[in-house]
């Protein structure tokens, strides 16, 4: 029996390359629409997921956090990670890289 495969929200498109390589290991939810994700679609669609890939428009609040009970990894496309409550993903256990 294999397991299921974790899931991503990508919360932008990237070069299509890098997300040929990310989809080949994992079930990719890929935000399509231009220009940031409200708040509200960000917490529905991060729920059930495992990973979230973010940018620096993305708001990453406690709240959001709490929706995301699977949630092990934030990759935020940016050079800082200001947009995200690093204590509170840290309470969660959740892991926060930036590029």
């Amino acid at each position: 029996m294999t397991s299921p495969r974790p899931q991503v929200l990508l919360t932008r498109r990237i070069p299509s390359a890098s997300l040929d390589r990310l989809a080949a290991h994992v079930d990719v939810d890929l935000n399509e629409a231009p220009g940031a994700m409200p708040a509200e679609e960000l917490a529905a669609r991060v729920r059930g997921k495992e990973g979230l890939i973010s940018v620096l428009t993305d708001r990453i609040t406690p709240e959001l956090l709490a929706a995301a009970e699977r949630l092990k990894v934030v990759a935020n496309i940016a050079v800082g990670y200001e947009n995200i409550n690093v204590p509170a993903a840290r309470e969660r256990g959740v892991t926060v890289t930036n590029t």
